[in-house]
């Protein structure tokens, strides 16, 4: 893999995001099912909403998984599932802040998701994800 150093970091990055969106998904979807068994209307839903919100964070962090898979075998999909990965992950931190959570958490959330935009646009980025 004759890759620049700034390539694979990235991949590197949003790996690390990929994990992380699956580690917070599986305990949205713990928090989730523990609601399913308490109460007769409310908790039950409320808990369906936090599985739902989990599937949701999942899909995000397969997302990032699936762009280091495909940026690895070079194939020019993987901008646009990175791009997509992105946007998504972005706006659930905007949608996370508009709902009251710490800006902390919220920026570090958004940090490599913001990196790997960045990255996306630069000239290096697209060389390397031309697919080449």
């Amino acid at each position: 893999m004759d890759q620049p150093l700034s390539f694979k970091i990235i991949l590197f990055l949003a790996l690390i995001q990929g994990a992380a969106g699956l580690l917070r998904a599986f305990n949205w979807v713990q928090i989730g099912v523990d609601l399913f068994g308490q109460g007769l209307l409310l908790l039950p839903f409320v808990g369906a909403l936090a599985v739902m919100r989990g599937l949701v964070i999942s899909v995000v962090a397969l997302l990032y998984v699936l762009f280091v898979l495909g940026a690895l075998l070079g194939s020019r999909w993987a901008w646009w599932v990175c791009l997509t990965a992105v946007v998504i992950n972005l706006l659930l931190v905007l949608n996370g802040l508009v709902q009251g959570a710490a800006v902390i958490q919220a920026v570090i959330w958004a940090v490599i998701p913001a990196i790997l935009l960045f990255y996306l646009f630069t000239q290096t980025g697209r060389n390397a994800l031309d697919g080449r």
